[in-house]
């Protein structure tokens, strides 16, 4: 499912700041991006297992979370997590830790129930919408370990700024992160502004 001639930012060497590396299954297009939509809002989330089970076959990431300590999914806002009945990232963690034998931790609370990002094209608006929407709770969960942070899809890096930047005060010796699908950094799956 990668594709060797839309390498992720991260294999270019020009990652996410504040994350050694990021791994991941595959660029979100078809069919995974209609595989990740059936997972996150029609509640299948069995599909969010498989991928992560996809996901575990990889050398890659089988040797990125050797070196963890624990998981941190990237938490939902309680009330979105009611109405979607699950956490998606909390499922594909869960699928992993099987896997891997890493607890999850949960350092991190999200306090505010922001829009969805899909609607939102650029990092400064997706930025801008997270602003303030995590909460450092259990520092001491994280506190010198090397913490991978798990989400399913990885579009701009907002959200994964935004909770390193809540993660940062608890003094994690390093943060990586899994996620199933990244969009395409050529710009096909979504706009960089």
């Amino acid at each position: 499912m990668a594709q060797s001639d839309a390498p992720c930012p991260a294999c270019k060497g020009a990652g996410v700041r504040n994350f050694e590396r990021i791994g991941r299954l595959a660029v979100f297009e078809e069919p995974l991006r209609t595989l990740l939509h059936q997972f996150k809002y029609h509640r299948c989330w069995t599909l969010g297992e498989i991928l992560a089970d996809r996901l575990w076959e990889l050398p890659e990431i089988q040797k990125t979370l050797a070196e963890c300590d624990c998981l941190v999914p990237v938490p939902l806002h309680p009330i979105r997590q009611i109405v979607r009945g699950y956490n998606q990232a909390e499922v594909i963690a869960r699928q992993l830790s099987r896997h891997c034998g890493l607890p999850i931790a949960r350092p991190v609370v999200r306090v505010r129930d922001t829009p969805t990002q899909t609607h939102l094209h650029s990092r400064a608006q997706r930025t801008k919408n997270l602003r303030d929407a995590f909460r450092l709770d259990h520092p001491e969960s994280i506190e010198g370990k090397t913490v991978a942070v798990i989400d399913d899809v990885m579009t701009t890096g907002a959200t994964l700024q935004t909770l390193a930047r809540a993660l940062k005060p608890a003094k994690p010796a390093t943060l990586c992160a899994v996620i199933i699908a990244i969009a395409d950094p050529r710009g096909r799956g979504f706009e960089v502004v």
